[in-house]
This record gives C-alpha cells, sequence and structure tokens, in this order.
C-alpha cells in the first residue's frame, strides 16, 4: 500500500504546493509510483504541472465517479488527482455525511495499492477536506517559511493533529522554506525550530525566484532550471524523505537483446548516485551523502549543512 502523507500548514503562502510538486517530481524521477492529490479549490497542483483536467476530486466524492477515471498522468510516474472551484461546493455537502471525516480515504482507497506515495495538497485551513487530509494520512509534512507567524501556525498545527490523530507525532517533518541566510532573523527562527522540534526538521528550502517562476510555465524546477539553487534544495530533499520513508530506487530491469540499436531517452535530471567510497565533510569530518541533478554532482553533509557542487563530465 502507499504511503500517505499530508502536506500541511494552517497558513497560507508557505509553499505547500510548491513542496507536493518537487518532491513527488523528485521522487518519480528516483522510480517511485507517486500520486498527488488536490484538496485545495484553487486547483494549484494542476496549474503547477500544465495540466487541463475534465473531471476532478469534486466528481469522486459528490458524483460517485470511479478514482481511476478522474486521475490524470502528469509525468512518467507521477499521476495527479485535481481539484477545482467546484470543490467550494464539496465541502458542505460532505459535512453531512455521517463518515464525513473518511471520505477521501475511502476514495483513495481502490488506487493505494498502484503507488508507493500518496502526497496530499491541502488549504491555508482546516476546512473538512483538510480534516480528511489528516485522517487518511500515515505522516504529515509541515513546511513553514522562516517568519514569525508561520512558525506560530505550527503549533496550532500540531495541536490540531493531536486532536484528529490522537497525538502530534505524526508531523514526521517540518520544512523551512523561502529561507534566507543573509537574514539574522531567519537564522534565528531556524534556531528556535531546531531548538523546538530537533530532528523533524529537514534541511532548508532557500529563497529562490526561480520556484516561484516555475509554476507559472507548468513546470517541475528540475524540468525549468535544474542547475538553481531551489532545484538542488529540493533534490536533497527528496533523498532526506527517501531515506526517512525507506525507499530506495527500483533496480532496473535486464536489458533484453534487440536485433538493432534503440534509441535509449534523455537521462532523468536527478537520480541517485551510489557512494561506495563517501568523502568526507572538510568542517566537521562525517561522510558526505551524494545526489546528481542535470550534469551536476552534488556532495552535502547532513550534520552541519555543507555543500558541495561539481560539473561531471562525460566519459566516451
Amino acid at each position: 500500500m502507499a504511503r500517505v502523507v499530508a502536506v500541511a500548514n494552517l497558513k497560507g503562502g508557505i509553499g505547500k504546493t510548491t513542496t507536493v510538486v518537487n518532491v513527488g517530481a523528485g521522487l518519480a524521477l528516483k522510480g517511485a509510483r507517486v500520486l498527488l492529490v488536490d484538496t485545495d479549490a484553487q486547483g494549484n497542483l494542476a496549474m503547477a504541472l500544465g495540466v487541463h483536467p475534465h473531471r476532478t476530486l469534486y466528481d469522486v466524492l459528490v458524483d460517485g465517479s470511479p478514482v481511476e477515471r478522474c486521475i490524470i498522468e502528469a509525468r512518467p510516474g507521477l499521476d495527479l488527482l485535481p481539484a477545482d472551484a467546484t470543490l467550494l461546493g464539496a465541502q458542505p455537502i460532505i459535512a453531512r455525511r455521517p463518515d464525513w471525516s473518511r471520505v477521501l480515504a475511502q476514495a483513495l482507497q481502490p488506487v493505494a495499492g498502484a503507488y508507493d506515495f500518496v502526497l496530499i495538497d491541502s488549504a491555508g485551513s482546516l476546512t473538512p477536506l483538510n480534516v480528511n487530509a489528516l485522517v487518511c494520512a500515515h505522516d504529515v509534512i509541515a513546511p513553514t517559511t522562516v517568519e514569525h507567524f508561520s512558525v506560530k501556525s505550527l503549533e496550532l498545527l500540531m495541536a490540531q493533529i493531536g486532536r484528529i490523530k490522537g497525538g502530534a507525532g505524526h508531523v514526521r517533518m517540518i520544512i523551512p522554506t523561502m529561507y534566507d541566510p543573509r537574514v539574522r532573523q531567519s537564522g534565528e527562527l531556524l534556531a528556535m525550530l531546531h531548538a523546538r522540534y530537533g530532528d523533524r526538521v529537514t534541511p532548508p528550502v532557500r529563497v529562490n525566484v526561480r520556484l516561484s517562476e516555475a509554476p507559472a510555465l507548468g513546470k517541475t524546477i528540475y524540468e525549468y532550471d535544474p542547475r538553481s539553487r531551489g532545484a538542488i534544495d529540493y533534490a536533497m530533499l527528496v533523498e532526506h524523505i527517501s531515506r526517512a520513508f525507506g525507499f530506495a530506487v527500483r533496480p532496473q530491469p535486464p536489458a533484453q537483446a534487440a536485433p538493432a540499436p534503440v534509441p535509449q531517452p534523455a537521462a532523468a535530471p536527478y537520480r541517485s548516485v551510489p557512494t561506495a567510497n563517501p568523502e568526507v565533510c572538510p568542517h566537521c569530518g562525517r561522510a558526505l551523502q551524494h545526489t546528481s541533478l542535470a550534469g551536476y554532482r552534488i556532495s552535502y553533509c547532513a550534520q552541519c549543512r555543507y555543500k558541495k557542487q561539481e560539473l561531471v563530465k562525460d566519459r566516451g
């Protein structure tokens, strides 16, 4: 069965949709089968991926359409169950049902076995559909900008999750977004997050204009600018999530003999790199983690955040 993960925070504009799109796309590039589910009536996931849906989550929850007929293939390995403004009309209908908090879980059950991950994008308020997302999720990932109001909203989110799921331990990760290392307050608030939430705080995603430009063109950050620091930070976050949830790159089946050479597709812009002989961090002496992205090899230290990027030359 899929690992169902709700990406939630009771505040808007903090990078939830950006995180869902780029984490989902990164996991798909690693070989995972990923379904993105949009529970926000703004329908931003479809726009960010450049798809134009004919059926949406409303058709599933209200009209009883089979969920598999409403899912769109957005990218290889990356499917989408989209939303649009019709979802506003679904909320009062759902709220009148005796099983109102489990309608989303029931709707996703027929397809859950087809995926490794189901990532649910939620709105910035505690709507009935947001409660549904939290009820059916195994884990919660909470993006937060590194500023006071967003950090404060984490406390409210933890309280709500405690009431809905019986404890705030389901919040597996807190992702600092739009982090600007040049601003002293950002550093202070990041340190405060680490002090309060410990290992649940992931390496931050730095502020990067390319991340805000990509959705307008219907592209993931890996497609739009794979050399940007936004792409690098999300690639590192995908590695972090893969380790935390125990997902490994799928082994490729052995090549079949063919009568004639067949052109191979271009390599994915982001993939994992084996670490048989890891380098050592020059700052703290720990073994470095590695990934490759659009022709670059990125080495980074999970302990002290050291990063190094090198161009990988083809060997002919």
